[in-house]
């Protein structure tokens, strides 16, 4: 007898884990109502039953299925995590009222566990504090990624772990990980703990309140954008709080692996040595100084602020964070060409940014370098180095053709969203805001300061499906769909 290509009893063992640690962050929203006294607790309540019942439904059917998942199921159980976790995600919006349909619900719970950080509900210091905290959590735990916050919390499950992390967490080269994934993993969160507790310390001392406090920090450190106010940042007025938020959003962009390696050896050589890191700093810095400068000139800022508020708003783009101190529609418009770069380019591989991610703009930027060199020299052989180790010229590959499905969903996207009504600039930058789950983008009618809270409903859907794809890095969510993937070899 063959054996199965897709095994649906794994998928749904697996899936059922999961779903039951969506149904635990649930009752941990439902115990922030009931602390803050909200007269109604039925969002979650009713949002708890239902999800745990999918999760206990879901496990009794891959009861008997073996731990062992293989390739195959691994990419379909993250696809599925991301799509389930955001269905079942919408439920407290559509029983609280927050979201008049269906499609803003999900555009809601997509943007959360995706750490896009972009909102259709257009007051937020209306909301509740259990919908709050719940729109915080999401970010926190799609930050590093669902299935590997998985890990460090259930059992070993073999091979199966290497997958599942492969299939999510690509940016993470596996090569430099432990040889066990679980203590990796564990190590990591331990970091992302460490610093979202940091955060929320920081916050409250500059004046914040405990809880919103412990709300941004989660978004700070997920790179995600949402706030416990509809004026975000700017609610607070504090160049003090702006500053912490800087030191924590370039901490968040930063490649986690890279923490975790610089904090066992404890030495700032790995720092130091890490040309993405280098690439990835120096290309904020550049631009904010040119911002700055711009700001100083064209605006009238003084230096502090001028320097403070590009710092800011740079930061948050290319950490995608999504955050915004300034309306920088009112910029001079040639810089807002420079900080659409940072826009694309995102924050460092392995950590909570999305974007194409500033390794593979350098992988590429090398490459074309070489290949003049290349032209010159037939002959020779001048590998692209990163780090001073030498990559495969299937790792070029790869760069390149994630380059090409990234800016080809861009402009799909942005068809699909002109063809539903959206002016074509805005049209442009929503597509390349969802697609690099920053939060905030350039439109003229949906601006950042604007906000996309009167999106049509198809266009919600258009953007969920560009969320999820930008957050799985697109390969993973395309990868089902193509004759290959369902084919025994």
């Amino acid at each position: 007898m063959k054996k199965k290509i897709i095994n649906p009893q794994t998928l749904c063992r697996a899936l059922g884990q999961l779903v039951l640690i969506e149904a635990f962050m649930m009752l941990v929203s439902l115990i922030v109502g009931i602390i803050y006294k909200e007269q109604t607790h039925a969002p979650f309540l009713v949002a708890l039953i239902i999800t745990s019942m999918v999760g206990i439904v879901l496990k009794l059917i891959g009861l008997k299925s073996s731990k062992s998942i293989n390739r195959r199921e691994a990419y379909l159980v993250v696809s599925l995590t991301w799509v389930v976790f955001s269905l079942l995600g919408t439920i407290p919006f559509l029983i609280d009222g927050q979201c008049s349909t269906f499609g803003a619900a999900l555009f809601e719970a997509m943007s959360g566990f995706t750490a896009t950080g972009a909102t259709v509900i257009p007051d937020v210091d209306a909301l509740p504090h259990s919908i709050l905290f719940w729109r915080s959590f999401m970010h926190w735990i799609g930050g590093l990624g669902i299935v590997f916050f998985t890990m460090t919390i259930l059992p070993a499950s073999g091979n199966g772990e290497i997958r599942l992390f492969a299939a999510e967490s690509t940016g993470l080269g596996q090569e430099k990980l432990h040889t066990k994934i679980k203590t990796t993993a564990a190590w990591i969160w331990s970091i992302y703990i460490v610093l979202t507790c940091g955060c929320t310390a920081s916050l409250y001392a500059c004046g914040m309140n405990l809880f919103d406090s412990i709300n941004h920090a989660m978004s700070t450190i997920a790179t995600g954008g949402f706030s416990t106010h509809t004026d975000g940042i700017m609610y607070y007025n504090s160049p003090l709080i702006e500053y912490v938020l800087i030191i924590f959003m370039l901490l968040g962009g930063t490649n986690f692996y890279l923490l975790y390696t610089t904090g066992t050896r404890r030495k700032l050589s790995p720092l130091f040595q890490s040309n993405e890191l280098r690439f990835y700093l120096s290309s904020i810095l550049i631009i904010s100084a040119i911002c700055a400068i711009s700001l100083f000139i064209h605006n009238g800022y003084d230096i502090e602020r001028a320097a403070r508020t590009a710092l800011f708003n740079c930061v948050a783009i290319s950490t995608t964070s999504g955050f915004i101190a300034d309306d920088y529609q009112q910029w001079y418009r040639p810089i807002c060409l420079l900080v659409m770069f940072l826009m694309f380019v995102g924050g460092c591989s392995g950590s909570t940014s999305s974007g194409f991610k500033s390794i593979r703009m350098l992988i590429i930027i090398k490459t074309t370098r070489i290949q003049f060199k290349r032209l010159l020299h037939p002959n020779a052989v001048i590998p692209v180095q990163i780090n001073k180790a030498p990559i495969n010229s299937a790792a070029e590959h790869n760069v390149m053709s994630l380059l090409f499905w990234f800016l080809f969903l861009i402009v799909i996207g942005a068809g699909a969203l002109m063809i539903v009504g959206l002016p074509g600039y805005d049209s442009c930058a929503i597509s390349l805001d969802c697609i690099s789950n920053i939060g905030t983008n350039f439109g003229h009618r949906y601006g950042p300061m604007q906000g996309v809270a009167d999106l049509p409903e198809a266009a919600k859907w258009i953007c969920c499906f560009l969320m999820l794809a930008g957050r799985l890095e697109i390969f993973a969510i395309l990868l089902p769909f193509t004759r290959s993937f369902w084919r025994r070899q």
